[in-house]
């Protein structure tokens, strides 16, 4: 994650950029460590700062500072999606492997019944 220095009088907005950027940084943190769960959760308490944050009312002192903001959290958003789609088809793999193996198996007590 890439900080960027700030001045005294950009507060407000873009601060809760800099919060809502560590929300999806702790959130892609938590993907990668398997932790869905609490990726999810942490996902419905960030929609609240997202909303205050893209709201029509929001200004910014910096643009660059919250477009550079903003890029990041679009960058880490796309890799926990995409971390996600790749945990649910690997889940979905492991789930078609248990069903076949019950199924071998129950075929396999009715041939010994």
């Amino acid at each position: 994650m890439t900080r960027i220095a700030k001045s005294d009088s950009s507060v407000g907005n873009e601060c809760k950029l800099e919060q809502l950027l560590a929300q999806t940084q702790h959130m892609h943190d938590l993907a990668t460590d398997g932790e869905w769960e609490k990726v999810s959760a942490l996902e419905h308490k960030r929609k609240n700062l997202m909303n205050t944050c893209f709201s029509s009312e929001a200004t910014f002192d910096d643009p660059q500072i919250a477009a550079h903001y903003v890029q990041e959290i679009i960058g880490l958003n796309k890799k926990v999606i995409t971390m996600g789609v790749e945990a649910r088809e690997s889940l979905g793999n492991a789930l078609g492997d248990f069903q076949r193996g019950r199924q071998a198996t129950q075929a396999y007590q009715k041939v010994g019944s």
